[in-house]
């Protein structure tokens, strides 16, 4: 075996740790990049007949963000790919990716086709076939139901050595997220913000699980199993965000009562999402779970513009978010008849209720402590146009009854949550100003 070749397997897991590392940098929910990293098995077949193991990292610009579907995102960009063949030898490639997303519709199951363009180089089989620099070239199709699969066909046309024999392969590999990202929905409760927006963890897939129940057309339980992905994903977001809650009332001297109650609300908050989790694995037949993301630093600078912000959150994400994702989960439990959804909702109405309670108290804190700066700050807020809703609601299709039966509400019945939840929030906020 080459040193080359020796080398491979630590590229190979350096460039699938590549992936995994990467993902949380592009789950924000209105990103205009993707990244995406899988590993794949492959055979090889020109020069020399090879089995491969390898990982793929690619990152993608997309190009029409911003709409609530990711139905048909467009997007280019690098990818960097290394293949152990044979246990042997190894190829590496790098180069530019581009295409599309062509599914239609969230109900059905999503796709994409995603062409490579660049240069490789395979390392040394033997005296006979030395390494060989060449030109690649490819083309990769994902589905994502809700985990990525893709085939792929890959062509090296060699630019050096002997002989000049190209390289067909093709290739079978899972992926831990969709090239062209993975569409959110409405964000239930306290959601993750950054300087740079609202961040909703990557998902990802730990081994098959037992699917139940059978009754489920294969479409409406990808469409439920992605829904309640989603929940789970921004369930768990919801943790760093009461952490950073916390750690924040403490530095602004808030009663220890008010940091305790926060922290008590991540205790929730991973509760919800390992019961979503658990609904959307045994809808899809695989295990999942998001990935747990670290805090965002503290970046205000100084008590009072910490004051404005947090109650500026509060009234947003507490008394808002978290009310209206109390209001909807209440609908949703009148409608449910799943018994492990019933469980699970009934647990969430409940705790996002307290949620929500927590948010007018921090308010209330923030508006005494933070002077006019937090008063006018939360008054323009309350006297502006009604906000729109944390997220947009992707109705998951399907028969009402089935839909229902897991806990998914019509796109009415969310937005009249959404907006009885603002009127009453609205009038409570004016009394709290008026005391204030």
């Amino acid at each position: 075996m080459s040193s080359r070749s020796r080398a491979l397997p630590p590229a190979l897991a350096a460039l699938g740790v590549a992936a995994l590392v990467s993902l949380p940098g592009q789950a924000r929910a209105d990103s205009p990049y993707a990244i995406s990293g899988g590993l794949f098995m492959s055979l090889s077949f020109g020069q020399q007949l090879a089995f491969g193991l390898g990982a793929d990292l690619r990152a993608t610009a997309l190009l029409n963000t911003g709409r609530p579907s990711r139905a048909g995102e467009m997007g280019l960009g690098p990818f960097a790919q290394a293949t152990w063949l044979n246990f042997s030898a190894g190829r590496f490639a790098a180069g530019i990716h581009g295409g599309s997303d062509l599914s239609d519709d969230f109900s059905d199951t999503p796709y994409s086709i995603d062409g490579e363009l660049g240069w490789t180089y395979r390392t040394r089989y033997d005296d006979a076939l030395p390494g060989q620099h060449g030109f690649h070239v490819g083309v990769m199709s994902a589905v994502f139901s809700p985990v990525a699969l893709d085939v792929s066909a890959r062509a090296a046309i060699p630019l050096s050595g002997e002989p000049f024999v190209p390289e067909g392969t093709f290739g079978l590999g899972l992926r831990v997220t969709p090239p062209f990202g993975v569409r959110s929905e409405m964000i239930d409760g306290r959601p993750l913000r950054t300087a740079e927006g609202v961040v909703l963890p990557p998902a990802l897939a730990l081994g098959p699980a037992a699917v139940r129940p059978a009754r489920l057309d294969r479409a409406t339980r990808a469409a439920l199993a992605g829904a309640w992905l989603d929940s789970a994903r921004a369930e768990c977001g919801s943790i760093p965000a009461f952490l950073a809650l916390a750690r924040d009332l403490a530095a602004v001297g808030a009663p220890a009562s008010l940091v305790a109650r926060a922290l008590a609300a991540l205790g929730d908050e991973v509760r919800h999402a390992a019961r979503c989790s658990e609904i959307a694995s045994a809808l899809a037949g695989w295990r999942l779970r998001p990935a747990l993301l670290p805090p965002p630093p503290a970046r205000d600078a100084d008590r009072r513009a910490a004051l404005v912000r947090m109650a500026l959150e509060a009234w947003h994400d507490g008394c808002l978010g978290e009310g209206a994702a109390a209001a909807r989960a209440r609908l949703s439990l009148a409608g449910a008849s799943d018994g492990a959804v019933r469980a699970a909702l009934g647990e969430i109405a409940h705790d996002e209720a307290q949620h929500a309670e927590l948010g007018w108290r921090v308010l209330a804190f923030c508006l005494a402590e933070g002077g006019r700066e937090a008063r006018e700050a939360i008054g323009d807020a309350i006297a502006g146009p009604a906000p729109a809703p944390p997220g947009d609601h992707v109705e998951v299709e399907g028969e009402r009854e089935e839909t229902q039966a897991f806990g998914q509400l019509r796109r009415a019945q969310a937005d009249a949550a959404w907006d009885e939840t603002w009127a009453a929030a609205r009038r409570d906020g004016e009394r709290m100003l008026a005391a204030a």
